[in-house]
């Protein structure tokens, strides 16, 4: 086909507004996934047809791995017309009768109406949507090169039909060997040094900002014996050390991210023998202090050398503003003055903690604060919120508004929001003047803030939750109580209900149908049956994402007392029916509910009501859920979607209400005839 040229495209969204140098070194700011990231990376260069391209507002940057090309310049090198359609976020590339169409975030792309599959989907980043070469050369069918020792991506618009793959690095650029392990430091007030070893030399790596809380480095051609995950860093710096293999234009490398609790002045070297890279993060010193009081705000400016990479936070009972700079020094004396200060009581400095250096400011209740790094100064201001009133006690978990007026607590009205992590208590009155309006920093293990506002004549209070939660309203004699509790303490009888699979995961497949959506929709149906039963239902997902099968777990086990997850089967066309999942847990009892009990009654029920083909229930040892669960759980496996009888059935709405109502109904019977707790 001759239409090599059609090629890639991205839209003028909106204006590019970041600092870019072009050359050996492009540092800039990144916005994508609804998120910024600092960026820093050698150049990466585009030629198209021998001709050196000039990137005019967005140059090709590497991100996850994966070179990304910005679109549009290179359409307008080609020749090719470009079209937007802001509705569906979808990307026309048009020359002469063929046409290509791309979807932001979409791996799914089509080419004069013939769907093809992507391993990446477009992107937007800075307005601008990106492609990576990959996709590019497999969706459009693409002569491109791409040239390692120059760091280019060659594009060439002939009318060969022939893809060629791009060039492995030459002989000797790539690591030797394989990464065999990291040195952390001794002990969290030793010299903040990061070793990483290999058994041969180190030719080729790269290191790439994604954000200030990060160090990436890609080593090319290397193995790794490194553990996935490093948690153990003897350090303040460091939180975690990652690894992973990954491949950039067919080019492997391995890659090792360092997190870090905040921005940090370091070095990275490499040995003589390139066997050795080590990162080295500078010691701040804090030498000077002020602290003032101006337009509402108490504003404390922390002086030091290097950068300080510190964390802040507030704790309760008494209230105190806590600010961690870790491998740190202070020549500052222990005590800090604050009499020009409103809202701050008392501040110290604790250098007890060896490289550690903590700032300790006891305040009021009720106001918040905000930091921000700037000149080598550490700036915190603390201010008061609107809200007033109330205190909120993180170790029971409650909310004690003060009574000065009264409220109808038989009228107060409860909306829960689990599932997008909060809870909104609304009173029945306007009661902005007594508790005001704003945010509440709890940052409890249960409770993250409280959001007070007033609408309509009602005030809410919206619980960030960390965890499920249900809530009560008491009056308590001079306060009214707004109570945090565990499910299980204020229903008789909880469930978690799992829609097996989705988002990312779709699970099996066949007959035109994915299991995630079929789960869903028969997990809303059995919620939607055992409304009015007495049995409170949580569920995992009521929407198209994937949670942690891990998560799933943790979360039955926290909250509930029983767990059905709803999956979908999948096998040869001649297998069909129904079947129930379960395991032994260490701590089932004859004195109430077992998993076993629980699948039995499952599979009794639906059996019954559908007519379905028994196959009986299974002990299963070797799933996620079932073995991380301690409540009693079971997995139904409705039917084989890979059974033309059996797909007819389950996509038919009737029989899918058929299968809710059997599955609730087992519910209900296992509820009712053993002791759940």
């Amino acid at each position: 086909m001759n239409w090599k040229k059609l090629l890639f495209t991205t839209l003028a969204l909106g204006l590019f507004s970041a600092t870019t140098v072009y050359g050996e070194q492009v540092k800039m700011d990144l916005f994508y996934n609804g998120k910024h990231h600092a960026y820093a990376a050698k150049e990466v260069k585009i030629s198209i047809d021998g001709k050196a391209m000039v990137p005019k507002d967005m140059p090709a940057v590497i991100i996850d791995g994966r070179t990304m090309l910005p679109m549009r310049q290179i359409a307008q090198e080609l020749g090719c017309e470009v079209t937007w359609n802001e509705a569906a976020k979808q990307i026309y590339v048009m020359r002469g009768s063929d046409i290509i169409v791309f979807t932001v975030d979409s791996k799914a792309g089509y080419e004069n109406g013939k769907e093809f599959t992507m391993d990446v989907p477009a992107t937007i980043v800075n307005d601008r949507t990106m492609l990576p070469v990959r996709a590019l050369a497999d969706a459009l069918h693409l002569n491109i090169k791409w040239d390692d020792p120059n760091r280019t991506v060659i594009i060439n618009s002939d009318d060969t039909d022939a893809k060629e793959e791009p060039t492995k690095p030459e002989s000797g650029q790539t690591t030797a060997g394989t990464l065999t392990g990291i040195q952390t430091p001794s002990a969290k007030d030793a010299d903040q040094t990061f070793t990483i070893q290999a058994d041969g030399p180190m030719g080729r790596y790269e290191k790439t900002f994604v954000d200030d809380q990060k160090i990436v480095l890609d080593f090319y051609g290397a193995k790794s014996s490194l553990p996935g995950e490093i948690t153990k860093t003897n350090s303040d710096i460091v939180t975690g050390i990652r690894t992973a293999t990954h491949e950039n234009n067919g080019d492997s490398f391995t890659r090792v991210v360092f997190d870090l609790s905040g921005k940090k002045d370091y070095e990275v070297k490499q040995s003589a023998d390139k066997k050795n890279i080590t990162i080295s993060f500078g010691k701040t010193t804090v030498d000077k202090i002020s602290a003032v009081h101006s337009q509402n705000k108490d504003i404390i400016t922390i002086g030091g050398t290097g950068s300080f990479g510190a964390s802040v936070a507030m704790t309760a009972d008494p209230q105190k503003i806590v600010v961690t700079i870790p491998n740190c020094q202070s020549n500052l004396k222990d005590k800090i003055n604050t009499d020009e200060l409103q809202y701050v009581l008392d501040g110290k400095v604790d250098t007890s903690k060896g490289n550690t250096v903590e700032m300790v400011f006891r305040v009021d209740d009720l106001v918040q604060y905000s930091y921000r790094e700037e000149n080598q100064n550490l700036i915190l201001e603390i201010y008061p919120t609107t809200l007033k009133n109330m205190r909120y006690d993180k170790n029971a978990n409650v909310l004690y508004l003060d009574k000065k007026d009264k409220i109808d607590t038989g009228s107060v009205k409860f909306e829960d929001h689990y599932l997008d992590g909060y809870f909104d208590v609304t009173l029945p009155g306007d009661y902005e003047k007594l508790y005001g309006y704003g945010t509440y920093d709890v940052k409890g293990t249960v409770v993250e803030n409280i959001e007070v506002s007033t609408k309509g004549g009602s005030t809410t209070f919206r619980f960030k939750q960390n965890c499920i939660s249900a809530y009560e309203v008491t009056d308590e004699g001079d306060s009214y109580a707004i109570r945090v509790k565990n499910p299980k303490e204020v229903y008789d009888k909880v469930l978690l209900l799992d829609a097996g699979h989705g988002g990312k995961d779709p699970g099996t497949s066949g007959n035109g149908m994915q299991e995630k959506n079929l789960t869903l929709t028969i997990a809303q149906k059995i919620e939607q049956e055992l409304r009015g039963s007495g049995i409170k239902v949580y569920m995992t997902r009521d929407r198209d994402v994937y949670p942690e099968n891990s998560t799933r777990a943790k979360i039955a086990n926290d909250i509930a007392d029983l767990m059905v997850s709803i999956h979908i089967n999948s096998g040869p066309e001649t297998a069909n029916g129904t079947e129930t999942l379960y395991q032994v847990h260490a701590n089932d009892s004859s004195s109430r509910l077992t998993s076993k009990q629980l699948a039995e009654i499952l599979q009794a029920s639906m059996i019954s009501s559908t007519g379905n083909t028994n196959r009986g229930v299974k002990l299963r040892t070797d799933l996620l859920i079932l073995n991380r669960t301690t409540v009693p759980s079971a997995i139904v496996e409705v039917v084989f979607i890979t059974n033309t009888g059996d797909a007819l059935k389950i996509s038919n709405p009737a029989y899918q209400d058929q299968v809710a109502k059997a599955i609730a109904d087992g519910i209900q019977e296992a509820a009712r005839k053993f002791p759940l707790r």
